[in-house]
């Protein structure tokens, strides 16, 4: 082969390879959330080829700015639907500090974190609310990202008035998810009251909530 003929099998490839990728966009995969490259690569490194059912419904509203509440049995892949956007939305930012808020650890490495103002909480209902009591300075108004994650097992476990303060505790202008395997009344009212024209995500529905 000549080196004149080479750039022509590059051109086609190159070619090629585009429209594979416009294809892959068309079929609903990773690839057409326009995600950042560096947390695209970080998704096919963990092994995620396509998106599940759940991720490809919910990930372009979440990824567009909207309240979303997800339902979806266990194992369905509902951790990676808000996960991806999160990761899409820090990737600007670098050094991030992080904090987790349970029971059973101590409390005074807690205060710790907390006082290094860290990006990222992960948290109790009953933990997050017990620190925001007893720090006077501590506040959720700058917090622009929130999950509800399993939120019919916290309402089940008896968290539902803890939930409904931490709402009063944050910002009107921040993003607010909700992954839930089923929506008994009190939280459809839950996600009505604390959140923004939120869509309702299930494997066979996509709409507007209006639950009352």
């Amino acid at each position: 082969m000549s080196s004149r003929d080479q750039p022509m099998v590059s051109s086609k490839a190159e070619l090629k390879r585009r429209d594979k990728m416009k294809k892959k966009s068309k079929s609903g995969g990773f690839e057409s959330l326009n995600l950042n490259l560096n947390v695209f690569r970080g998704v096919k490194r963990k092994g995620y080829k396509v998106p599940t059912p759940i991720q490809r419904k919910t990930m372009p509203l979440i990824l567009s700015g909207l309240d979303v509440v997800a339902m979806a049995r266990t194992g369905s892949g509902k951790a990676a639907a808000f996960l991806i956007p999160m990761l899409q939305r820090l990737n600007q930012h670098t050094d991030l500090r992080t904090s987790l808020l349970v029971g059973g650890d101590s409390i005074e490495s807690q205060f710790e974190e907390l006082a290094q103002n860290p990006d990222i909480i992960i948290a109790t209902p009953g933990r997050l609310i017990h620190h925001l009591s007893e720090v006077d300075d501590m506040s959720l108004k700058t917090v622009e990202y929130v999950v509800f994650d399993e939120a019919d097992c916290l309402f089940g476990m008896g968290f539902a008035q803890h939930l409904h303060k931490i709402l009063t505790q944050l910002s009107e202008n921040r993003q607010t998810l909700l992954f839930s395997a089923t929506l008994p009344s009190a939280l459809a009212e839950f996600a009505n009251a604390g959140m923004r024209d939120p869509h309702l995500v299930r494997l066979d529905l996509k709409l507007g909530l209006a639950l009352t």
